[in-house]
């Protein structure tokens, strides 16, 4: 290693030890009063070796805080990491000249040995020296050495035990500061879940127990203290709901791959809520220790979402599906009309009349008889069927697909009947009466578009034959009236 590398690593080892230009400490103090005494010098120390300068952790006798590091003996001792005695400075060429030596404190007489430092590779580290100094020369014995290394041993253990203490002051500082972060992070969690209606919670694989967060007791409505009802969890889940979750989490422990997934939800006081749940699988050592997750209370924006889609899927007078809804029912119609082999009904619809209403009676009258047909079309169609307002005085109806041919002429018939209303007002008397037309889609080859042109083709020619009544498409033939 070279000398460069060398004092890289005594520096590094100084810094690491944090003993540079630290307060006087009564152990170190100690130690250099002892060398003084035992050797019976004028002065002794123990000394630092900064880059620039050599810093006096203890001293005794005329010496200053610190001094450079150029031309003083105790550098020697450190780069060479070996002992040190000079019996008089003034005949060591080394030394004659330095201003230690022809200025104060005068020194004529030096011994010191290196203190050392264990890094955490284990290899000692020279970082200063223990050492004693007179103004007057003397020759040194081994006995001097001796004991300057024995009470080098001491002061290196006490820097250890010093070092270890700091190590130890900087872990608890750590720990306390983690503890302080943890705990800041903790509360922001809570805060956030108290935001965000959401909740963590943990399924021990192994002890077959679940912990859960404050939020997801709120959003059970449950107390915190009361602790997490284990065995019970799964009836807050209705059916199917319940199956559903139960199914994603057996899937999640067989396969490894998470799920999230929207439920309904009972909480404990019996009220009803929407809630999304994820779930995935926690590894320790690459083997699955829990199931880890979370659960959000969506309610309020399940609903927003089933309102705005409500809107956008109904007509605002009447309420029945509009145009967008009837054309996206029929074409899942078809489809599985297709698959199946079987055949769908689709019936449009005509308000005769309606205009003498609205000239006669006023808009607000016309949108009663509106709103009217609407009520009437509602009581005639059973869970198969599907009434829209495509627009103005223009309705449409899919039929059930379990309705045969004379099944749907009777409700046809019906129909007819419902559709006849008397408006009045104002001394005024209005009749309106529905003229509908007929496809089926077997008829159609299944396709929507054909399927409503054939249908408004046998309106159409209902309307020429008498107002009032029904026809049904035939492909090749005239149309044939219902009713």
């Amino acid at each position: 290693m070279s000398d460069n590398q060398r004092e890289a690593l005594r520096q590094k080892a100084l810094t690491e030890i944090a003993l540079l230009d630290t307060p006087p400490e009564r152990e170190f103090d100690v130690l250099a009063k002892l060398a003084q005494r035992i050797l019976g010098t004028g002065m002794s120390s123990i000394t630092l070796i900064a880059p620039e300068r050599q810093w006096f952790k203890a001293r005794c006798g005329p010496l200053a805080p610190e001094t450079a590091r150029a031309q003083a003996f105790c550098p020697i001792v450190a780069e060479t990491e070996a002992p040190l005695t000079v019996a008089d400075a003034r005949l060591d060429p080394r030394f004659a000249e330095s201003l230690f030596v022809t200025g104060a404190p005068n020194i004529r007489y030096y011994a010191g040995v290196p203190v050392r430092v264990r890094r955490p590779d284990g290899d000692p580290v020279t970082v200063g020296t223990l050492c004693v100094l007179d103004d007057r020369p003397r020759e040194p014995t081994p006995t001097d050495l001796e004991v300057l290394e024995e009470l080098a041993s001491v002061a290196e253990a006490l820097i250890e035990s010093r070092a270890v203490a700091l190590r130890a002051a900087e872990a608890a500082e750590e720990h306390r500061l983690t503890v302080v972060r943890l705990e800041r992070e903790r509360r922001q969690f809570k805060q956030a879940e108290r935001m965000a209606d959401m909740g963590s919670y943990r399924y021990d694989i192994a002890k077959q127990s679940t912990a859960w967060s404050d939020g997801v007791f709120a959003i059970h409505e449950l107390p915190v203290g009361g602790g997490v009802p284990n065995g019970e969890i799964m009836r807050y889940f209705p059916e199917p709901d319940r199956k559903a979750f139960n199914d994603a989490v057996m899937r999640t422990l067989d396969t490894g791959e998470p799920f999230e997934m929207d439920a309904d939800f009972v909480t404990a006081k019996g009220k009803a809520r929407r809630v999304r749940c994820s779930c995935e699988i926690e590894l320790a050592q690459g083997k699955p220790v829990a199931l880890i997750g979370l659960i959000q209370d969506i309610t309020e924006r399940h609903d927003l979402e089933q309102r705005l889609r409500h809107q956008a899927r109904t007509d605002d007078l009447t309420q029945l599906a509009n145009r967008a809804e009837f054309h996206r029912v029929l074409d899942a119609r078809l489809r599985e009309a297709r698959s199946a082999d079987g055949d769908v009904a689709v019936l449009l619809i005509d308000l005769d009349g309606f205009k003498g209403v609205n000239d006669v009676l006023g808009h607000a009258a016309g949108d009663a008889v509106l709103r009217r047909v609407a009520d009437r079309l509602r009581a005639s169609c059973n869970n198969g069927c599907l009434p829209a307002r495509l627009g103005g005085d223009e309705f449409a109806v899919v039929m059930s697909a379990d309705l045969d041919r004379v099944g749907l002429d009777r409700r046809v018939r019906r129909l007819l009947h419902d559709l006849e209303i008397v408006a009045d007002g104002q001394g005024q008397i209005s009749r309106v009466t529905g003229t509908i037309g007929i496809a089926w889609s077997s008829a159609a080859a299944h396709d929507r578009d054909v399927l409503l042109r054939q249908a408004d083709a046998a309106l159409y020619a209902a309307k020429r034959t008498r107002k009032g009544t029904a026809q049904t498409y035939q492909v090749g033939a005239d149309h044939r009236q219902a009713g």
